[in-house]
C-alpha cells in the first residue's frame, strides 16, 4: 500500500493498523516512496554481558616495564612505555 504524506496525516490511525495487520506501507512524497511503515516486533532478549568484577579485582595493576625516555611526566605509566615502545623517530 502507498499512501502520501498528506494522506498519513489525515488518516493516520487507519494506516497504522493496517500496518499493524501486517501489510506494508510505503509513505511517498511527492509521489517517489520515502518512508517504510512497519510495526515493532518483539525480539528475543540477547543475553546479558557476563560480569566480570570477579576477574577484574582478582588482576594487578599496571607497573611499568620500562621508563620512558625521561621526556613525560607519565614516566613508567602505560602510555609513556606505549609512546616510547612506538616512537618511530
Amino acid at each position: 500500500m502507498q499512501v502520501s504524506v498528506a494522506q498519513i496525516k489525515a488518516k493516520f490511525t487507519a494506516i497504522a493498523q493496517q500496518a499493524d495487520a501486517g501489510e506494508e506501507v510505503i509513505i511517498t512524497t511527492r509521489g517517489k516512496p520515502a518512508y517504510r511503515l512497519l510495526p515493532i516486533v518483539n525480539t528475543s532478549v540477547r543475553a546479558p554481558f557476563p560480569d566480570i568484577t570477579a576477574l577484574a579485582k582478582k588482576s594487578k595493576p599496571y607497573k611499568g616495564t620500562k621508563k620512558a625516555s625521561g621526556k613525560s611526566p607519565e614516566t613508567g605509566s602505560f602510555v609513556a612505555d606505549w609512546r616510547a615502545e612506538n616512537e618511530r623517530f
